[in-house]
């Protein structure tokens, strides 16, 4: 893995779009064949749009071993649904939330058969990178936004969540950002996306939200050490508004900064030799589970 810390070295916090081919032509020597010990399911459909889609991967048995993300955490004993979701110009605001809902129902009307592993729907953990932490974020804390307000505060149920690189919060001076925002939100003055980013929808939630009880949905920030800009001041950001309002009262959020990884190496990693992620992600999820067990 030397090779490839050094190329995160040399290109420290750079990162633009198309980058993520790269990364990852980088990292697919490094990935072990799938296992046979691990089944999965490719293009279960979610929701009626084209990128409604999902594949989910289960342990058939009870070994353990590495692979790439689907492959390795269905070694570990851990059912993982990788969904997409819809992109600008081809969606808009809350579009992303809204396929994010779909497939946490997918997963609640599905995952207990056979066919997927025989999950428990009480124990879901969502994981999200990038965008789709934001979509993420944006559909769990649809409250704070009276216009999207759901019937339950809390549905389906969620054991804890994963934020990697977050952009919980937008850099509208950045020419392409500027781009993005005026096609999912129809504008790129803050003053219209500001009240319904993630940040400002988790800054508006009902003060009694599920959401804000860090024992009943622990959340986990993961960033790293050459982190863009815009996602680190969000990080941050959202770190600072969930001490403020969560419960008991100043509970902070796991945060954790990764070393040596960039926006993309920080969960390209995951299923290769260099375990310092995968660790992480385990340990959190086995406390999540651990929870909802002590809760009988």
């Amino acid at each position: 893995m030397d090779q490839v810390f050094a190329k995160i070295d040399e290109n420290a916090t750079k990162f633009e779009l198309g980058d993520e081919e790269t990364w990852r032509k980088i990292y697919d020597p490094f990935y072990e064949a799938p296992s046979p010990n691990v089944g999965k399911i490719l293009d279960e459909r979610y929701g009626p749009a084209d990128r409604n889609l999902l594949d989910v991967y289960f342990p058939l048995d009870s070994k353990q071993c590495y692979a790439n993300i689907g492959n390795f955490f269905a070694r570990h004993g851990i059912i993982t649904v990788i969904a997409n979701h819809r992109l600008v110009p081809h969606v808009t605001y809350p579009g992303g939330a809204d396929d994010i809902q779909l497939t946490r129902e997918w997963i609640y009307q599905n995952i207990s058969s056979e066919k997927y592993g025989s999950g428990s729907v009480d124990k879901v953990i969502l994981f999200g990178h990038s965008s789709g932490a934001a979509h993420i974020a944006t559909n769990l804390y649809a409250a704070g936004d009276p216009q999207r307000r759901p019937e339950k505060a809390l549905f389906p149920p969620v054991a804890g969540v994963m934020y990697f690189s977050p952009p919980f919060w937008f850099d509208n001076r950045r020419p392409i950002r500027r781009r993005t925002l005026e096609q999912y939100f129809g504008s790129h003055a803050e003053d219209v996306w500001g009240p319904i980013c993630p940040l400002g929808l988790f800054k508006r939630l009902p003060d009694d939200s599920p959401l804000l009880d860090a024992d009943l949905v622990p959340v986990y920030i993961g960033t790293v050490k050459y982190e863009v800009k815009e996602a680190t001041d969000a990080a941050i950001a959202f770190f600072n508004e969930y001490r403020a309002r969560s419960r008991p009262h100043g509970t902070l959020p796991n945060f954790h900064v990764l070393d040596k990884h960039n926006h993309l190496s920080n969960i390209l990693s995951i299923g290769t030799d260099d375990t310092s992620q995968a660790k992480m992600i385990l340990d959190f999820v086995s406390s999540c589970v651990a929870k909802v067990d002590q809760r009988g």
